[in-house]
């Protein structure tokens, strides 16, 4: 029998946690490239598949790997990405964030950010796996629907030259954010 109130503990902390984080950003950005429901998917997949491993980790209570580690990467990651965007030729924007593309972005980005750990601590502290990847699974859908929604808007207001420049710098920003929390930790 599930523990509805574990589901709903999850799912407000997650959403209170990630409403307008990088990650919610990050999935704005991708959907403003095109393809909205292509970067909704990834953003959400790669946020669930982060916190599925979370979950899993805080049931067995355990760390597998230096978080300070995960977070360069990812900042890496977010900058190569931010910045091949930014140097590229052409005055087409690139109509597709493409999908796997999209999904390790997000899934670097979430690996140790504070929903991470906040989905980790839920999971040790009530040791219910599936409870806790259900409320986080729903808070992740309706957070990145959102973030695909407004995207979509940004890509029909704003010139695509704008909106590349806009979305290759949120993409170094975020990078340089996770490097330097990386680096300081």
């Amino acid at each position: 029998m599930l523990r509805w109130e574990v589901v709903a503990a999850s799912a407000t902390a997650v959403a209170a946690a990630e409403l307008g984080d990088k990650t919610q950003l990050a999935a704005i950005a991708l959907s403003a490239r095109g393809r909205p429901l292509m970067a909704f998917a990834a953003s959400t997949l790669g946020f669930v598949a982060a916190n599925i491993a979370a979950a899993a980790l805080g049931c067995a209570l355990r760390v597998a790997l230096p978080l300070e580690l995960v977070g360069a990467a990812a900042g890496a990651a977010f900058i190569a990405a931010g910045l091949a965007s930014l140097l590229k030729r052409g005055d087409r924007l690139e109509r597709e964030c493409g999908f796997w593309r999209g999904f390790c972005l997000v899934l670097l980005a979430e690996l140790g950010d504070k929903t991470n750990l906040a989905t980790l601590a839920l999971a040790a502290s009530t040791g219910a796996f599936a409870e806790v990847v259900l409320g986080v699974s729903a808070a992740a859908a309706a957070l990145m629907g959102l973030a695909a929604a407004l995207g979509a808007a940004l890509s029909r207001a704003l010139p695509e030259k704008a909106l590349r420049s806009a979305s290759s710098l949120a993409f170094i920003a975020i990078g340089a954010a996770l490097l330097a929390q990386a680096l300081l930790a």
